[in-house]
């Protein structure tokens, strides 16, 4: 629906009205119906009221009966085979004849024929019969001369789309094969139909799940083609009292709860090869290209987890060629286009795909494919030089914190097993060596004693060697603590390093940093939008009040204008009314002495002739028309039927009666134009609307009304 469309307001399966849509927004339509009356409309509108397809009967109807009808008499069952296809829906003979009555069209020709209705419509190939004496729309397009397979909506819309020759019962059969499979097609098959002219009478309420690698491309390129053509059309002003060219009118059919731009959205993110993806990325921009991007994105991603089943399957990597062209030329356009104000949002977008990107080349899956089109699109991304470089740094820090937690957990594991190597060495060592040391040292406490202890203190740093010695070399321990025999014991009192306790307190560490840097950049978005949303609700604030002050001062000069007007109108009409007064004084003096000279000339002259007397009293009734022809003007120029004019000429219309004297025609009556009681000063015409009432008298041995004064009238504006 858009502004010029046109619509109609049913009850029933009568239509009650039509209108013309002259304003509309996202809360409600204003509707313009016949005869003046304006009337808002909520949106979604009623389901009464329903927008009038161009090229259907009932468009016809609403605009052009008379050719509607010329048709009707010239091949009465073309228009019903074509009503319904309309219909979509069995009807009886008698519920179709009240389908016709109801459009306005005159059946004056098949009043007593309808009988024979039903077999004409049954030589149709596309009508079959429906119970209870009925008949029903096909709607396949199978019939007598129908040779070939049936196609599916889907099919059948493949073949209309394709570029091959058909002829034009052809074209048609598949155009009433995709007809009556609509509740079947996707969003893009159902947008192709309806740039391929199949008449697509229902609407969805919202899209179904867009899947473009699920249609061929034929139906995409046109689908997007005509996506990009539809939302020009929308995004275009149509002001009141202009009249919407055909692409408008087309893009009026398609209700404005349903976006079209979103749909362009999967098809630049598919990774097949296509000209329509191509279309569409190009036709990108704002939120929709930066969406665009984040689902290609995920294709990337994921194909860091695919891997190829067998020699046959292609690696997935290659799969990527047509989206890493396609994506590259979409990013470039999106991040030089970076909004002059109120840039939070592309900032949002740049650091999620700088982040993104980083963590694609910190995976260790990506080490094995050096050369991959995934890591060339990551580095890309990673290295754009239109994201801010504080991004990229924060970026590659992250991805830098993510590398050294991969090496850490590598080494970690690494560590564990040497540990666990070394403690199995140790234990085969550990049942020979406490006893030689014991053995030993017990000797030296005899033949030195106190000066051991001495050299223990001076040879501490010496203690250790020989035991690493003996664990590296595999010797026999005893040959180790012969030179050192009371070391051993200060050697086994030292505590032990535990690397993986280390590594465990270091990977804490450093999660702790992380989530600390998470928890502040999240902070600093949440403050970053705050302000964001707070100064954008300061300027609308402020644009909404300096609209209100603006329409209150231009209310306030019209409302002064109009008292000014007003006020002079209603001086002007007083004085009028004091003249016309005057006047209808006058004359009511002038018409009692033309009575009085009546009745005088009725007693000095009994033998004139009722003709003679006749005359005389139309002369005198013509005189009386004329005071209430002067009255009437001022009663039409005041406006308001409780003003002084009006009741003055009701008055005396009153008393005007009782001599016979009646009114014809009421001010704005639209009547047919007849020269002997109609006056036209702008030239006479078929259909006229009265401006200012004649008057008749009507005799009681008059054989008919006679005009005193004629009615003023003007022709009907077409």
């Amino acid at each position: 629906m858009e502004i010029g469309s046109l619509v109609e307001q049913c009850d029933g399966s009568a239509v009650r009205r039509v209108g013309t849509v002259r304003a509309l927004d996202e809360k409600e339509v204003l509707v313009e119906w016949e005869g003046g009356e304006n009337e808002h409309l909520p949106v979604p509108v009623p389901k009464t009221v329903r927008t009038l397809v161009p090229g259907t009967i009932r468009y016809k109807a609403a605009t052009d009966v008379a050719t509607l009808q010329s048709e009707f008499e010239s091949d009465p069952v073309k228009v019903l085979v074509e009503l319904l296809r309309e219909l979509r829906k069995p009807v009886t003979i008698a519920a179709l004849r009240e389908h016709v009555e109801n459009l306005g069209i005159v059946a004056h020709m098949f009043v007593d024929e309808w009988s024979h209705v039903r077999p004409l419509l049954l030589s149709h190939p596309d009508v079959r019969p429906a119970s209870k004496g009925g008949v029903r729309w096909g709607g396949d397009g199978s019939g007598p001369r129908v040779s070939r397979r049936e196609f599916s909506a889907s099919e059948a819309l493949g073949e209309l789309a394709s570029k091959s020759r058909k002829t034009k019962d052809a074209r048609q059969s598949l155009s009433d094969t995709v007809f009556a499979g609509l509740d079947e097609l996707s969003p893009y098959e159902l947008l192709a139909a309806h740039e391929l002219k199949v008449p697509v009478t229902e609407w969805p309420q919202r899209w179904r799940e867009p899947r473009p690698e699920h249609v061929t491309e034929e139906v995409r390129l046109i689908a997007v083609e005509h996506i990009i053509e539809m939302s020009r059309a929308r995004s275009r002003i149509l002001f009141p009292g202009t009249e919407p060219n055909l692409i408008e009118r087309k893009a009026a059919e398609i209700p404005l709860s349903l976006e079209l731009l979103p749909l362009l959205v999967p098809l630049a993110a598919m990774p097949a090869s296509s000209f329509a993806a191509d279309k569409a990325a190009k036709a990108l921009s704002g939120e929709y290209a930066w969406n665009a991007l984040r689902a290609g994105m995920e294709y990337f991603e994921q194909a860091l987890s695919a891997s190829s089943g067998s020699e046959d399957t292609p690696d997935p990597e290659e799969l990527l060629a047509p989206l890493s062209t396609r994506a590259r030329e979409l990013l470039k356009r999106v991040l030089t286009r970076r909004p002059k104000k109120d840039d939070f949002s592309w900032l949002d977008f740049a650091e999620e795909m700088a982040f993104r990107a980083c963590a694609l080349l910190a995976d260790p899956r990506i080490q094995e494919q050096p050369n991959g089109l995934v890591r060339e699109w990551a580095q890309y991304v990673a290295d754009h030089p239109d994201i801010p470089v504080k991004l990229r740094e924060a970026a590659r820090a992250a991805q830098a914190a993510a590398v050294a937690e991969a090496a850490d957990a590598v080494e970690a594991d690494g560590t564990s097993d040497g540990e666990r190597t070394k403690e199995g060495r140790e234990a085969e060592a550990v049942p020979e060596t406490p006893t030689v040391a014991a053995d030993e040292t017990e000797t030296a406490g005899v033949e030195d004693g106190g000066d051991a202890d001495a050299e223990a203190e001076a040879g501490e740093a010496d203690t250790v060697e020989p035991v690493e010695a003996v664990i590296a070399t595999d010797e026999p321990p005893q040959n180790a603590t012969e030179d050192a025999p009371d070391e051993t014991p200060e050697a086994a009192q030292e505590p032990e390093r535990d690397p993986q306790a280390e590594i465990e307190v270091l990977k804490s560490l450093l999660e702790e940093e992380r989530s600390n840097t998470e928890a502040v950049r999240a902070e600093h978005k949440r403050e970053r939008r705050s302000a964001s949303d707070a100064l954008a609700e300061a300027e609308a604030a402020a644009n909404r009040l300096r609209l209100r002050v603006v329409d209150e001062e231009k209310r306030r000069a019209e409302a002064e204008a109009r008292a000014h007007a007003a006020e002079a109108e209603r001086e002007s009409a007083q004085r009028d009314l004091e003249e016309a007064a005057q006047r209808a004084e006058a004359m009511t003096r002038q018409l009692r002495r033309r009575d009085d000279e009546l009745r005088q000339s009725r007693q000095t002259a009994r033998g004139a002739s009722q003709a003679q007397l006749r005359q005389a009293r139309i002369d005198t009734l013509r005189v009386l028309a004329a005071v209430l022809a002067e009255v009437a003007d001022q009663a039409v120029h005041e406006g308001e039927e409780t003003g002084p004019a009006n009741a003055l000429y009701r008055r005396v219309l009153a008393r005007a009666a009782a001599a016979g004297v009646l009114d014809i025609g009421v001010l704005g009556e639209e009547t047919d134009y007849d020269p002997v009681v109609h006056r036209a000063p702008g030239g006479p015409a078929a259909r006229v609307v009265v401006e200012r009432p004649g008057f008749v008298w009507q005799g009681p041995r008059e054989p008919g009304p006679v005009v005193l004064e004629q009615a003023i009238v003007r022709g009907v504006e077409q």
